[in-house]
């Protein structure tokens, strides 16, 4: 990491937030304008520590773990993406902000979408990364879905669910797990996946499954807009996961004032932690997206 970019890039502060819906593990960068960071699937703050700090130079950033996963605590009501949409308003309240920025990527693409929808108004812009915008954008076979769509079904029962949890306290099965989410659900992680499977809670498994459900089963037309506010759109021509063209489309036809970068990454999430000097190098147009 170079000195002068750690020097430029503010320090990570972890908090903890108490919302009308729940209460977030949250850690925040910088200061001015808020930037709300929309978590993807069964990420941790220290995850994200890197983006986080990175857009600290020009943001108040914010980024929150999942009510029911990591340090936050799970909903009252089951999970859903339209639950997270309000609480990304209750964060914005409690930093006193009448008006802030998303980003999301992968999954919190979808959940920025839901954000961005519950309140166009207060949204001054957003920044997609390699979003979920729809499942007709997922490259998995028919099989794959038929598979995936089988499993979620199969563990709806509070039994199957405990019994999952005992598969994943195996580091055996726990494996086994591990090769599915990657082969059949084509999931990526810079995290060591078999590691974050063994620490998952009961509501972690939860929040997982209603994610899962919601990626196969939610259209892009559920997602829509248009939407006025300039939008910043990245994302790799080879993602695996999901389909590029398919993606474009969509954020050209709901963001008029749609920016895009396209890079050449054979991956949808990185193998490694991005560190700050990456984000420099490959992310600039975070912080200069719309400016005034």
């Amino acid at each position: 990491m170079s000195t002068l970019l750690a020097a430029e890039a503010p320090p990570l502060k972890v908090l903890s937030l108490s919302l009308p819906s729940t209460q977030l593990r949250v850690g925040a960068a910088g200061s001015g304008e808020l930037a709300i960071v929309v978590p993807a699937t069964i990420s941790l703050v220290e995850d994200w520590e890197a983006m986080t700090r990175f857009l600290g130079r020009r943001f108040h950033a914010v980024f929150f773990e999942l009510p029911g996963h990591g340090g936050s605590v799970a909903y009252e009501e089951p999970f859903s993406s339209r639950l997270v949409a309000r609480t990304v308003l209750e964060v914005a309240d409690a930093f006193g902000a009448e008006t802030f920025t998303l980003v999301g990527f992968s999954f919190g693409g979808l959940l920025a979408l839901r954000a961005l929808q519950a309140a166009r108004e207060r949204v001054r812009r957003i920044a997609l990364l390699s979003p979920f915008v729809g499942s007709e954008a997922l490259k998995r076979s028919a099989a794959e879905t038929v598979m995936l769509r089988a499993t979620v079904a199969a563990l709806e029962p509070e039994f199957a669910r405990r019994g999952m949890l005992a598969v994943l306290r195996n580091p055996a099965t726990v494996a086994v797990v591990d090769w599915y989410m990657r082969t059949v659900g084509g999931f990526e992680t810079s995290a060591d996946l078999s590691e974050r499977l063994r620490g998952f809670s009961a509501s972690t498994l939860d929040v997982f499954l209603a994610q899962v459900r919601e990626v196969l089963t939610t259209p892009s037309s559920d997602l829509a807009g248009p939407f006025d506010a300039p939008c910043l759109f990245g994302m790799s021509r080879y993602d695996p996961l999901l389909d590029f063209a398919t993606t474009q489309r969509f954020v050209r036809e709901q963001f008029p004032r749609a920016t895009e970068v396209v890079w050449d990454w054979p991956y949808h999430a990185p193998p490694t932690p991005l560190t700050l000097t990456d984000y420099e190098r490959d992310h600039r147009a975070l912080l200069e997206f719309d400016r005034d």
